[in-house]
């Protein structure tokens, strides 16, 4: 009876061992995972400011939207065509106060940008904060939605 109450305890105690080493290594990924969101919101900003289409490309999965301070949608493909006619100019985005929420195979991330950019010759507002969805498609976060609301004030 005690060598049985003591192989029961063993293996309890095994148990939740596995189960704690598990914890922190989700927790690893969830770190890992939020860096690495951070840095593709950075690498987005600066594919915009570059008109880098290609890394745009990478980014937005195809199904993506976004929907600007005005209320207006536009799709993927929407957003390709604005910088490539030049329609969209950014002259700069500067990040500020993100945050990474996980959400198994998504995740969303919002945060704060000074920008200064016009669309067709028209200036947009110089704060904006910003909710970005994103998931895990064939082990890559791809945007899928974007919303941004204008800063009025200091």
């Amino acid at each position: 009876m005690a060598r049985r109450l003591i192989v029961t305890l063993v293996f309890a105690l095994a148990s939740l061992i596995k189960v704690e080493a598990q914890g922190n290594s989700a927790g690893d990924q969830g770190a890992d995972a939020s860096q690495t969101l951070i840095e593709l919101e950075n690498t987005w900003v600066a594919a915009l400011a570059k008109a880098d289409l290609a890394k745009l490309d990478a980014v937005f999965a195809d199904t993506y939207v976004d929907t600007d301070e005005d209320g207006n949608r536009t799709d993927k493909r929407g957003v390709i065509s604005a910088l490539e006619s030049g329609d969209l100019k950014i002259a700069s985005i500067v990040l500020s106060d993100m945050h990474v929420h996980l959400y198994g195979q998504s995740a969303i991330v919002t945060g704060t940008a000074a920008q200064s950019l016009a669309y067709k010759g028209h200036p947009a507002v110089p704060r904006i904060v910003f909710t970005d969805t994103f998931v895990l498609q064939d082990g890559r976060w791809r945007a899928v939605a974007s919303h941004r609301s204008a800063v009025h004030g200091p």
